[in-house]
């Protein structure tokens, strides 16, 4: 996927790629790559530079975010784009996307890690490295 395929205030679901090879861990997990608006690109901007494990992840005015749900695993899919929420349409967990995806209603708890993103040599996205947070709900079992 190129920046030229997701028209503003787009979104698209990708499986990310990472340089080198993917880890089985995380970085193959369902990603919704959204383009933003400037005024709330710039905000999530601001919001990633408070927030250690977001720090430069976005590529422009593109943000990448697991679709997995951090309640109960359900695909977070539907994206509003006049509010910048992602909603989670098992159990109406909302996302706030310009905030680090802070969960801002329903009974999900944790936000949505943060893909870190860039373009490759061909102009593609592509993951800068694998998810930094667990993806999925806390229950789940990890490596």
């Amino acid at each position: 996927v190129r920046p030229e395929d997701i028209s503003t205030g787009g979104q698209i679901t990708v499986f990310p790629g990472i340089p080198h090879g993917v880890s089985n861990k995380h970085a193959d997990s369902p990603t919704l790559l959204i383009h933003l608006r400037e005024s709330d690109a710039e905000q999530a901007r601001a919001n990633n530079d408070r927030d250690e494990h977001n720090r430069g992840y976005m590529w422009g005015n593109y943000i990448a975010y697991s679709k997995i749900c951090t309640h109960a695993g359900c695909p977070a899919s539907l994206y509003e784009q006049q509010t910048n929420r992602l909603l989670c349409p098992c159990h109406q967990s909302q996302f706030l996307i310009t905030d680090n995806a802070k969960p801002v209603f329903g009974p999900a708890s944790r936000k949505l890690p943060q893909l870190p993103i860039e373009l490759d040599a061909e102009g593609f996205f592509v993951a800068k490295s694998d998810y930094t947070e667990a993806v999925g709900p806390d229950f789940w079992e990890r490596p």
